[in-house]
């Protein structure tokens, strides 16, 4: 890695792929040390990740420091820890909920610096498009398509309500469990910034907890109203934030769909290890019962309660 060296003034002694070869990333590892280096497809992507990063941990926002950037190679700080994920499935409940609860705290400091800052200005807004919002609402139904499960008929009109786009929030946006690292203290950090845009606050807080890695844990829609936007009543983020988290469950869902197709499940320690959608027995329960209890929240989406319970039969996941 000659640009780590031309950069960094220290000589490479190897390069290992924190998770699987097919990421951007990779752990470069000297001998006082080791950074993560990155390289996107696009300049511009890639300038205006830098550009976050050092604005939100100048802020003392929990991301990596950038360690130096040449418009092509970005170098940050390599965070010792596990992967959030790793911890999830392994931990008991009370050990799990605490760390998504500073998970969710986190993203809501962010937030809150990404707005005070202005990169809720520079950043892409999200999800704009009616188009954008009629196929998000379109996933049960696709799925529905590819399992012989159709799903039920619902109030368009009343879901894009609830789904439309609110004053423009800076957003992590890609806030899975993959992307966030647990310190050997506890402390979660977020990193991978390279999606990041603007939308509703809420959404950073169904990416962390709607996805196939969180584990069966009582109240997570109040983690989420805890940290919900100053002026939201907590009802309407209540509501807010599981209809919009039962379509992102939905999403999951339909990836888990697609991998499986006809195959067998595959093995959860590959899937944690290589930072995989969790298409197992597992991830697919998880998904459907959070599926099923979301929907719930909301009169405009609780047919898809029972479609979700139905889903989770077909795939044997019951």
């Amino acid at each position: 890695m000659s640009a780590c060296e031309t950069l960094l003034g220290r000589a490479v002694e190897s390069v290992e792929w924190p998770a699987s070869r097919s990421r951007r990333s990779v752990r470069v590892v000297f001998a006082d040390g080791s950074v993560i280096a990155t390289r996107r497809k696009r300049r511009e992507r890639a300038q205006l990740e830098a550009q976050v990063m050092q604005t939100l941990h100048a802020r003392g926002a929990p991301v990596p420091a950038v360690l130096a950037f040449d418009g092509e190679w970005l170098l940050q700080e390599h965070i010792e820890g596990t992967r959030l994920p790793n911890i999830l499935v392994g931990e008991d409940v009370a050990t799990s909920r605490k760390l998504l609860e500073s998970a969710a705290e986190g993203l809501a400091r962010i937030h809150e610096i990404g707005n005070e800052t202005g990169l809720n200005t520079k950043v892409v807004r999200l999800g704009v498009a009616d188009s954008w919002i009629a196929e998000l609402i379109d996933t049960p139904f696709r799925i529905g398509a590819a399992l012989d499960a159709p799903a039920p008929k619902l109030d368009l009109a009343a879901i894009t309500q609830w789904l439309a786009v609110g004053p423009p929030c800076f957003l992590k946006w890609d806030a899975r469990p993959g992307n966030a690292m647990v310190r050997p203290d506890g402390s979660v950090v977020w990193f991978d910034w390279e999606h990041c845009g603007a939308r509703n606050a809420l959404d950073d807080f169904a990416w962390l907890l709607a996805d196939e890695y969180v584990p069966d844990i009582a109240g997570l829609i109040e983690i989420a109203v805890a940290n919900a936007p100053v002026g939201l009543s907590a009802e309407d983020a209540r509501i807010g934030f599981a209809t919009y988290a039962t379509f992102h469950t939905a999403v999951r869902l339909a990836l888990v769909v697609h991998h499986k197709a006809d195959g067998p499940w595959w093995d959860d320690a590959m899937c944690l290890k290589e930072d995989k959608v969790r298409v197992t027995e597992a991830g697919a329960r998880i998904l459907c019962a959070r599926g099923a209890e979301l929907a719930g929240r909301n009169p405009a989406t609780a047919p898809l309660s029972d479609w979700f319970a139905n889903i989770a039969a077909r795939l044997g996941a019951g």
